[in-house]
């Protein structure tokens, strides 16, 4: 065994490592460590990985190709290790950039097979090797910005499990596709048109991929804004309704104070009289009679006090004691939007958990500030069963129908802001611990940039 058949070998597989750094751009917002620390990381294994594969295709004379899998489930979970992704997400990246780089070596192995037509894929010359590394880190150079500015807008605004699972499916498809057509023997691709049929339909298969990365933005693209259109609309309907309570409070006060006149006089007849009996009972009815304000202020950011509003007259209704206190910026650059759909979520969540257990115990403490200059903390806790269901560190939904994904979205939302989303419990109590940076969100709008 020389050098020059070990190194080719360990090259191939060492190109785990540009793709999976590829992975890395679109969670770039849900990084555990450090971006350097995790590629360096990611470094070590895939180089410890590429020697020990490399040893055993040139020294007992394996196909290369079938090498990849185990190496590939090891350098996978240590990506998956160095972010907060769920698995999912992790899966549905890995195995997209594992597709395409499949049908760029399918490429290169063609490549190969035009200049050694009797030659053998266990035996691939260094023209071919040349070509897949060349190929590979060129498709790695290519994608990374985009993947950068796109992928992480989807992963940052996509948080349904189910979805992701269907995608990694359909990219691990093209995976399979990808490896179980790799021309082993040169010369089949010499036989009759098998060469032109074989690289029509590699092209055909990478711009199909391509082309569903593609819609899939679309499409999730779509669904963010029309999730931003609902909430805007909601919050427009909370506010509506508030303004219409206030503009009847307003009508009705006016009301009053139009009688007052007559008021006095009556008091003053009664005080002639020194009926003082009657007096107390004109002034109980008076006052019981008076326009009670049935909306709060609790900070000047008008959606955001709608939406306070509406959940104080919900936990009015079901009996649930909420205490608010709100500290805003004096110039708030988190949009109202996310503001709204972080807090609506967190206490939507309360809403329906002090539903389940005894009024004695129903009670929901929110607290929003600003701390350190530039960032704005939201600390919420709620009474609730102690009945939780975990996935990792993912709390899933325990009512029916849901699905947990309320929590991820607010995790998402923070994540856009740089900031952290922390969901803990204890066996009474349930706490969530937002904070935001206060600044506009990053990958928002990108299309439009």
């Amino acid at each position: 065994m020389n050098l020059q058949e070990y190194i080719f070998p360990f090259l191939t597989y060492f190109l785990m490592l540009p793709g999976t750094l590829v992975c890395f751009a679109p969670a770039r917002n849900h990084m555990r460590i450090p971006f350097r620390k995790a590629a360096l990381r990611i470094a070590g294994v895939t180089a410890v990985i590429s020697a020990v594969m490399a040893f055993v295709t040139v020294y007992f004379s394996q196909e290369w190709g079938i090498l990849y899998f185990p190496g590939m489930l090891i350098v996978f979970m240590t990506f998956h290790r160095a972010s907060s992704l769920h698995i999912s997400q992790s899966a549905f990246l890995f195995i997209l950039i594992c597709s395409f780089m499949s049908f760029i070596s399918n490429a290169a192995i063609v490549f190969g097979a035009l200049l050694h037509p009797d030659g053998l894929l266990m035996n691939m010359s260094v023209e071919g090797h040349l070509v897949v590394l060349i190929a590979s880190l060129l498709f790695c150079g290519l994608v990374i910005r985009p993947s950068y500015r796109y992928g992480s807008f989807i992963i940052d605004n996509l948080p349904s499990a189910q979805v992701w699972w269907t995608a990694s499916i359909v990219a691990g498809l093209f995976f399979i596709f990808a490896q179980v057509t790799v021309i082993r023997k040169y010369r089949t691709l010499h036989t009759n048109r098998v060469g032109s049929a074989y690289i029509a339909i590699l092209i055909l298969m990478f711009i199909l991929l391509f082309l569903l990365c593609i819609v899939f933005y679309h499409i999730v693209e779509v669904m963010v804004e029309r999730a931003e259109a609902e909430s805007r609309n909601q919050m427009i309907e909370m506010q509506e309704k508030q303004y219409e309570s206030l503009q009847r409070y307003i009508e009705a006060d006016s009301r009053v104070r139009h009688d007052f006149r007559q008021t006095i006089y009556t008091l003053k007849e009664l005080s002639a009289e020194k009926d003082y009996a009657s007096i107390e009972e004109f002034l109980r009815r008076y006052v019981d009679a008076l326009p009670q304000k049935d909306t709060e202020f609790f900070c000047r950011d008008n959606a955001l006090n709608a939406l306070l509003n509406h959940y104080s007259r919900q936990a009015k209704e079901q009996d649930t004691k909420l205490k608010i206190e709100v500290g805003l910026p004096e110039k708030l650059e988190i949009d109202s939007v996310d503001l709204c759909s972080i807090i609506g979520n967190i206490l939507e969540n309360a809403m329906i958990a002090c539903a389940q257990i005894p009024a004695d115990r129903r009670f929901v403490n929110l607290i929003i500030s600003v701390e350190q200059g530039d960032e704005l903390y939201i600390a919420a806790s709620n009474g609730f069963n102690g009945k939780v269901l975990q996935r990792g560190n993912r709390y899933l939904s325990t009512h029916k129908g849901g699905n947990g994904i309320g929590l991820v979205s607010v995790a998402a939302t923070a994540g856009r802001y740089s900031g952290t989303a922390d969901f803990t419990h204890d066996s009474k109590v349930f706490y969530s611990n937002v904070m935001l940076v206060n600044k506009p969100a990053v990958n928002r709008y990108i299309t439009k940039a």
